[in-house]
């Protein structure tokens, strides 16, 4: 079989404002390939080669991280090239792929108009200026500075185009009528302490997920701890919040005890482990839960090697044992890894949005689905990416004929490495709060049409989001509302002002942006 090659070529400077750890190809149709990426500093080269598909060539495009000082240290990709021996240039292709972006979002959201976003689309045609300037640069050095510049506008104009869309379609939305109770909320470890103290701003989250770590429910084989989960169904009861409980599968490394990672591989045998376990809640806590979250991220095999079937089994067993516990049981099923970054790395893995169609198609009982998005983590997946990406990922899982539930946003409240990279700046309270707005105003403001209804009746795409994390935990990483010491953060405080704002009509807008949503490096207007 033979192997594609693709070079990007650097100025040497570059060289430290790109990571290559986690980066990876994508195919035609996004879908993501295994690659080998080499950084070659002495060439000021990337080298990529990928298997060719069937004996033809591929073509593919790069995502890696890029650190410029006007967007923050992001992850970005290239325009989708084919396999050649004269290398590209890295900053030219991220900035033609940026500028393509977004005339497909101004089609897809019909914003073609500059009336429209006027500050999205004046930032655009810097960067088309600069990127014909780059083209026709005397010189390797003008052009490839050209090109940042213009990767940069471009980055920023995106931004600006999904905050005007998200502020339209929200006073569509919500024109005449107000957000129900439960459209925020948040996510929290059962580890994790209770709330000491009243705070006005925790009225504002009308539902709660209260997770369910096997480690931490089960760590040891036939010795179950419910104490932390009992403390928050018992709190969230005791508040009349719903509460969403699970997962009830979730196979992540960092979530499973000793004696699962050590045990049994053969899928017959993990089934077996898995229904044990799912019993013991399920028939615990039938009658306190709103909504079930039977499985997260099954379609992503880090640990176990599960086939397309056995992901579809395992998600429809867990759907089957909740209903037969609780009759009307609400079923949801969470998707992990929106960018599928992991994907090429793990080997039989299944992209979310297919591993979900795939369910509906087998006739597996799923009522909604959940989509977690972690921004500013140390990890594959979930390093900082830009407002138009997260848009657009959002848009991606919100075709499926479910309703949507944005089941954790995080962002830390101080910078993780450059591992994790940053937005705009290094990660602060400030920098977490304006993001979490930010996010939580862009998941709101997606409308959408299922099933039979009229074509003028729209309904939203995301019915409630989350966020990911409701107090610190020693040793993790700070994203919660509140820190270790329970003291409110930023970001709950100004999460809490928007969904304040959310309580009364907005009104048709009357100008083309009203700036009800948070602007990319500002507050709530």
């Amino acid at each position: 079989m033979g192997v594609d090659t693709f070079q990007f070529d650097l100025e040497p400077a570059d060289c430290d404002r790109v990571r290559v750890e986690t980066a990876y190809m994508i195919a035609r149709r996004g879908w993501p390939v295994e690659a080998r990426i080499q950084l070659d500093r002495g060439a000021n080269r990337i080298n990529c080669s990928i298997e060719e598909a069937g004996g033809v060539a591929t073509s593919a495009a790069l995502a890696l991280q890029v650190d410029l000082p006007e967007i923050g240290n992001l992850k970005l990709r290239t325009t989708l090239l084919p396999p050649r021996d004269e290398p590209y240039d890295l900053m030219l292709e991220l900035a033609r792929e940026r500028m393509r972006q977004f005339l497909q979002k101004c089609e897809d959201w019909q914003m073609y108009s500059n009336s429209i976003a006027p500050e999205a689309w004046r930032k655009f045609e810097q960067a088309r200026t600069q990127l014909a300037s780059a083209v026709l640069a005397p010189d390797r050095a003008t052009e490839v500075g050209l090109a940042r510049n213009a990767l940069s506008a471009a980055v920023q104009a995106g931004e600006l185009l999904a905050a005007s869309y998200a502020d339209l379609l929200l006073h569509r939305r919500f024109a005449n009528s107000v957000a129900s109770e439960t459209s925020l909320g948040f996510r929290v470890d059962p580890r994790a302490l209770l709330p000491e103290m009243d705070m006005s701003e925790l009225g504002e989250f009308g539902v709660i997920m209260i997770e369910t770590p096997w480690s931490t429910l089960q760590p040891q084989q036939g010795h179950f701890d419910f104490d932390g989960t009992d403390r928050w169904i018992s709190w969230a009861k005791q508040h009349r919040i719903p509460v969403v409980l699970g997962p009830l599968v979730d196979l992540r490394p960092e979530v499973l005890p000793n004696w699962v990672l050590n045990g049994p591989r053969a899928y017959s045998e993990l089934c077996k482990l898995i229904w044990e376990h799912q019993q013991q809640i399920v028939s615990r806590y039938s009658d306190e839960v709103a909504i079930w979250c039977v499985a997260s991220g099954v379609h992503v095999n880090r640990l176990a090697r599960l086939g397309h079937e056995q992901m579809i089994d395992i998600t429809r067993r867990a759907a089957v044992l909740v209903r037969q516990a609780q009759r009307n049981a609400k079923v949801l099923v969470e998707l992990v890894q929106p960018f599928d970054d992991e994907i090429a790395d793990c080997p039989d893995s299944v992209r979310g949005y297919e591993y979900a169609v795939r369910a509906l198609d087998e006739g597996v009982h799923i009522d909604c689905f959940g989509l977690r998005i972690d921004c500013g983590l140390p990890r594959n997946g979930c390093e900082s990416r830009d407002l138009l990406s997260m848009s657009d990922a959002i848009d991606g899982i919100g075709r499926l004929e479910r309703p949507l539930m944005i089941t954790g946003f995080t962002a830390p409240a101080s910078g993780l490495g450059a591992a994790a990279g940053t937005w705009h700046e290094p990660w602060s309270p400030e920098c977490q709060a304006r993001w979490a707005a930010s996010m939580y105003g862009i998941a709101l403001g997606k409308l959408t049409q299922r099933g039979d209804v009229a074509r003028d009746a729209r309904v939203g795409v995301v019915e409630s989001a989350l966020w990911g994390s409701f107090r610190d935990i020693e040793g993790q990483p700070p994203t919660g509302l509140l820190d270790v010491d329970g003291s409110p953060r930023k970001v709950m405080i100004q999460l809490a002002a928007v969904r304040r704002a959310l309580r009364r009509p907005l009104g048709r807008p009357t100008t083309p942006s009203t700036g009800f949503t948070p602007n990319v490096r500002g507050d709530t207007k």
